[in-house]
């Protein structure tokens, strides 16, 4: 109790150093932190790094689809989390996640809830495509060990449809197992 009433005063303390524009807080007593959870998180800064922790190659959209990759993480030291945006249009943007089939119970990686998931065969590989509000759409499927998801916002539904059948998922196909 004593320990929640120290952190709320500590964050209004820096909400208002913040709001007045001062660096100045009043000292609060040191709290353990250690008994929080830590972000399971941990963004990097190249394709190899991330493949390298997480020991797996993670799914990758050239950039002769016409989308350049502008994030790179590792979610609890499982899925590889890339973030894509379109060339020439910052509002296209594009989020593929693997991870391997035997660390997880659900196939579904893609963070996306509440979606009326319709399972589709595209390139012979069941995918479960759905929408999550206008122009986002998100995908998930397996291909041998692996899980693979992708989440769009700002496509049409042919251009998400293209991304998946013309890249996404052939590639899937072809080059992992």
């Amino acid at each position: 109790m004593i320990k929640r009433f120290v952190c709320k005063i500590a964050f209004l303390g820096a909400l208002w150093s913040g709001i007045m524009g001062t660096n100045t807080l009043a000292a609060a007593p040191s709290l353990d932190t250690s008994t929080g959870m830590p972000n399971p998180i941990v963004v990097y800064k190249t394709y190899d790094e991330a493949a390298n922790a997480a020991g797996f190659n993670p799914l990758y959209l050239p950039k002769l689809s016409g989308y350049t990759c502008n994030y790179i993480s590792l979610i609890g030291k499982k899925t590889i989390d890339l973030g894509f945006q379109k060339q020439g249009d910052v509002n296209k943007n594009l989020r593929i996640r693997t991870a391997l089939k035997d660390d997880f119970t659900d196939d579904d990686i893609s963070g996306a809830y509440s979606v009326a998931w319709e399972p589709q065969i595209i390139d012979n590989v069941k995918v479960y495509v759905g929408k999550i509000n206008r122009n986002t759409y998100a995908a998930h499927w397996k291909q041998g060990k692996y899980l693979f998801s992708a989440n769009a916002k700002g496509v049409s539904q042919l251009e998400f449809k293209l991304l998946l059948s013309d890249g996404l998922v052939d590639l899937s196909n072809h080059y992992f197992d």
